[in-house]
């Protein structure tokens, strides 16, 4: 039976540590805070600016929020970063995507300014840290590795899978990895596809799967003994005993979250593993507050 990994409490820690530190920062005269800019109503963008808002005000950062209206030019949205690159009262920018179709994520992002891109996709912060010099690295990628530094694992001369090759997740988290001196391994669903994925993720050590596919990774894709972080988010229908749908009080199929693993099944044979809710996520939040307290220190001249 697996050690399940508990991200909420794993997140409690970091976030006492982030309310140390700031308060710290405080008496120095020096308060980090975060400014989300939402283009829009996207509905799921607006549930995460308040869940930033909430996160920010729990370690006591200042909150500044930019909503534009959806009918926004690109020029104008560009503005608005470049003024609040200027304001001293934001450590770090939050786009909150996806945006209107007219305007580029990437000239958004290409125009926050490096030391308070605090979602670490500007160009040049993926270029520290693809040589092994970053400043600040994306959430969810540096979630991962937080997670298994706190459960003890060796990073050097280690096996790593990582299942899924996205921008957000899987090729920083290599890089990451691959910094400790772990040996790298970087997989997805076309290696699934081609029948390749088995192969390579029953000689991992550690298994980070990413793939945004429920249930991918079952028991005989793992490694006895192995550890498996779970990053996968993905909503199912909650089938009964005979494989039909649960129906809620109104008549709708029910839903739960689960990750890409089969967690149920792969927990008998792994080390450890994270559970999906309650594991990457909880702890990603943090390592974002992270990310805005290093990028305060930075642009104070602080080590």
């Amino acid at each position: 039976m697996a050690e399940i990994i508990d991200g909420n409490a794993i997140a409690d820690e970091i976030k006492a540590e982030i309310v140390a530190e700031t308060e710290k920062l405080k008496a120095k005269g020096l308060a980090p805070g975060i400014a989300t800019l939402l283009v829009g109503d996207d509905f799921g963008s607006k549930m995460y600016r308040g869940q930033v808002e909430k996160n920010c005000e729990s370690v006591g950062f200042n909150y500044i929020e930019k909503t534009l209206p959806a009918e926004t030019t690109e020029e104008e949205v560009i503005q608005i970063v470049k003024e609040l690159n200027e304001d001293p009262a934001v450590s770090g920018i939050l786009p909150l995507r996806p945006y209107p179709e007219h305007i580029s994520d990437s000239a958004v992002i290409r125009n926050i300014r490096e030391d308070k891109d605090i979602d670490c996709f500007h160009p040049a912060n993926m270029g520290r840290l693809l040589l092994g010099e970053p400043t600040l690295a994306p959430a969810t990628p540096s979630a991962c590795i937080e997670l298994l530094d706190r459960v003890g694992v060796e990073f050097e001369g280690a096996e790593i899978v990582v299942v899924g090759h996205s921008n957000i997740v899987g090729k920083p988290v290599a890089m990451l990895a691959l910094n400790r001196n772990a040996t790298i391994s970087v997989t997805h669903i076309f290696t699934s596809q081609a029948g390749n994925l088995e192969k390579h993720t029953t000689g991992a050590d550690i298994l980070i799967v990413a793939a945004g596919k429920a249930g991918l990774i079952t028991p005989d894709q793992v490694k006895d003994g192995a550890v498996v972080i779970d990053v996968g988010i993905n909503r199912v229908k909650v089938l009964d005993d005979e494989g039909n749908p649960v129906l809620n009080d109104k008549g709708k199929p029910k839903t739960k979250t689960v990750g890409d693993v089969d967690f149920d099944a792969v927990k008998d044979k792994a080390k450890a593993i994270t559970p999906v809710p309650g594991g990457v996520g909880a702890v990603t939040n943090m390592m974002l507050l992270k990310n805005a307290l290093t990028a305060a220190k930075m642009q104070a001249g602080m080590d």
